[in-house]
């Protein structure tokens, strides 16, 4: 398995790779969710636009199957537009989202001063622990802790894909950071997993400019509420510094 997802026609076949941590039949949220973006910022007009923020809807769990996506602009402005995508299963839809992408325009980029992260290369390696397969999404991207520790936040980590979101394919930076985007409540736990499991309905990741192509800084932060919600937010790094940020609704209940 050397990708996500597989071609098989006009669909999409999603390999092992894709499988999350709660039940072996469905995917993490990740790769489908990465699917969506692929479909918006390839979407007619790209040339002129770019994808500036994408909020996913989750309707069900994700089965591991033959994929369907369906892209459709919503509103044509001239210095923004709306877009929306289906992800479908099987015939059944799974996923929504809707896309807000900018106007090109020549800016010259201002970003924040604020001291560097520590390289990736050398720094801990990390694999989360909670997935009951041996084969899955925790296999196919790469993690390392830049600052603080797992089981709790703010902490600090770069990752990346291992594998293409789709076979035959380069694998797209903006692409990669919602892969992991929809990772960073497994990176900054909320609540403790031995107790408690926290499912996210929806994923929010947003792009100031498109991110460079390697690893993927995510500062989080995360949180459970006593009335069973929680939220995980973090702002996303590149070699060059902030580029976004991402965040996640969380359905927390006790295992």
């Amino acid at each position: 398995m050397q990708s996500f997802y597989e071609p098989d026609g006009a669909a999409l076949r999603a390999t092992p790779l894709t499988r999350g941590p709660w039940d072996d039949r469905f995917q993490h949220g990740g790769p489908p969710s990465a699917l969506l973006a692929r479909a918006m910022s390839r979407f007619e007009g790209a040339e002129g636009f770019a994808l500036a923020r994408i909020n996913v809807t989750f309707l069900k769990a994700v089965p591991i199957g033959v994929m369907a996506v369906h892209a459709r602009l919503e509103h044509g402005g001239r210095a923004s537009q709306r877009l929306s995508a289906v992800l479908e299963v099987d015939g059944v839809e799974v996923l929504t989202a809707v896309g807000l992408r900018i106007r090109r325009a020549g800016v010259e980029a201002s970003l924040p001063e604020e001291a560097p992260w520590p390289a990736p290369d050398g720094l801990p390696t990390f694999e989360f622990p909670f997935f009951r397969n041996e084969v899955g999404y925790h296999k196919a991207i790469e993690l390392r802790v830049a600052s603080g520790a797992w089981g709790r936040t703010p902490v600090r980590f770069w990752a990346r894909p291992r594998v293409p979101l789709v076979a035959g394919e380069v694998a797209d930076p903006l692409e990669d950071a919602v892969i992991l985007a929809d990772a960073q409540s497994g990176m900054g736990i909320p609540i403790d997993v031995r107790g408690y499991t926290f499912v996210n309905p929806d994923l929010t990741v947003a792009f100031g400019r498109p991110p460079e192509k390697g690893w993927v800084g995510l500062d989080i932060r995360s949180m459970a509420g006593e009335g069973g919600a929680g939220l995980a937010q973090s702002l996303l790094y590149d070699a060059r510094g902030l580029f976004g940020g991402c965040s996640q609704s969380l359905v927390v209940a006790p295992r």
